[in-house]
């Protein structure tokens, strides 16, 4: 009950925000542009279209995790809110669950509508819906309640200039993470292959939320990607709560 409390109160402070909007606005639009994209014949603009639009909901969606998770444990220690809630008696914890809660719950918002956008896009220049288009949706809406989950890890020590920085730098490493296992066997005698063998088994290999490809067009499904997908998204996002909740509760707000 007190979860749900939080969560809600957290969904709609976030959803107010101006910032969110002004990205989410801008996000939408950038979609909507694709449809005067170049000159292309049909099914290539289609494909670009599709390919540009779930490229932008990544990426607006990355800000809008990074914006939305740090500021919201900012707030939370400008406000002194976190200091009332030590002497009350909810948890560290709960207040963590409820807020990670609330935001998912304003990104689930903000990617359903980029979802309209890009559906009313696509069908614009195809004349029928492509529901193809859902699993990346999905595992996109995932990837970004992963980044937040990060965000709120690093709020949770460090300041929020390097929280952003660290979790920029997970999003780009979790992408590039095929990259250094490919790197550490090519060249196996490299003297620092151990820190890329070390960054390449802690950090998350987001790639494995990232189908964006295959349903475009340019690669085959892999099989069973949606469910493997969901299966390591959700576990590592509720391992990294799970830490991140432990930091919280130990931390001295004094």
């Amino acid at each position: 009950m007190r979860i749900r409390a939080v969560a809600v109160n957290t969904f709609r402070e976030t959803i107010r925000n101006r910032v969110l909007l002004n990205i989410l606005i801008f996000a939408i639009g950038m979609i909507l542009l694709s449809l005067v994209i170049g000159d292309w014949s049909l099914y290539q603009q289609s494909r670009v279209i599709k390919d540009f639009g779930l490229s932008a909901m990544s990426i607006f969606g990355l800000l809008i995790a990074i914006f939305i998770g740090i500021r919201l444990m900012v707030q939370e220690l400008e406000q002194r809110t976190i200091y009332v809630v030590a002497s009350k008696p909810i948890h560290r914890w709960e207040l963590l669950l409820g807020k990670y809660t609330g935001l998912s719950l304003t990104l689930a918002v903000n990617v359903l509508l980029m979802s309209l956008a890009l559906g009313a896009a696509v069908w614009l220049m195809e004349g029928t819906p492509d529901w193809k288009l859902a699993p990346a949706i999905v595992l996109i809406y995932l990837e970004i309640c992963l980044i937040v989950a990060f965000a709120l890890f690093f709020s949770s020590f460090v300041s929020p200039t390097l929280a952003a920085i660290f979790t920029l730098a997970i999003f780009t490493i979790g992408h590039l993470s095929g990259f250094l296992r490919d790197y550490v066997e090519i060249y196996p005698d490299q003297g620092f292959h151990w820190l890329l063998r070390g960054i390449y088994y802690t950090a998350p290999n987001l790639e494995m939320l990232n189908l964006k490809m295959a349903v475009v067009g340019y690669l085959p499904t892999p099989p069973n990607a949606l469910l493997w997908g969901l299966v390591y998204g959700i576990s590592y996002t509720l391992l990294l709560l799970l830490l991140t909740m432990l930091i919280f509760e130990r931390r001295d707000f004094k």
